[in-house]
């Protein structure tokens, strides 16, 4: 896939979960995805059911106001995508109550392409702002 290609079905797939719609989001996979959110629990997935279920996770823990494309770094049969996610926290994220916080942090994404869709999609989250945000008053 050429550049303008794999920004085509980035921002598929980044609209998909904008919209939280888990089906739209699941067509920007290829068959045998490698899924990975690293500190995930659930580690490295490939089960088709099982992403969509991550995703549906995320969607009942964060409300999405706006992502941010930083910049992209591309190479053959990839991309990296660095982006800022800003939104809120209406219930728990990574085990923190979230109170509706108003939180934003930085993400990368690492995505391969093959026949016309991601076949691996690894994504890295700022945790130590994501923690800072959500932590308790003192």
């Amino acid at each position: 896939m050429n550049r303008d290609e794999m920004d085509a079905l980035f921002t598929r797939h980044a609209n998909a979960e904008a919209a939280k719609n888990v089906p739209a989001i699941m067509e920007t996979l290829a068959p045998g995805v490698e899924h990975d959110v690293v500190g995930d629990p659930s580690g490295v997935l490939h089960d088709r059911e099982a992403i969509g279920q991550r995703y549906q996770d995320l969607f009942d823990q964060l409300d999405e106001d706006k992502f941010e494309n930083v910049r992209r770094y591309y190479g053959d049969d990839f991309m990296v995508d660095e982006s800022h996610w800003y939104g809120r926290v209406p219930g728990s994220f990574m085990g923190i109550p979230g109170g509706n916080k108003q939180i934003d942090f930085r993400i990368l994404h690492v995505c391969e392409f093959k026949d016309g869709r991601m076949s691996r999609e690894n994504v890295w989250l700022d945790v130590a702002a994501i923690m800072q945000q959500l932590a308790p008053a003192q």
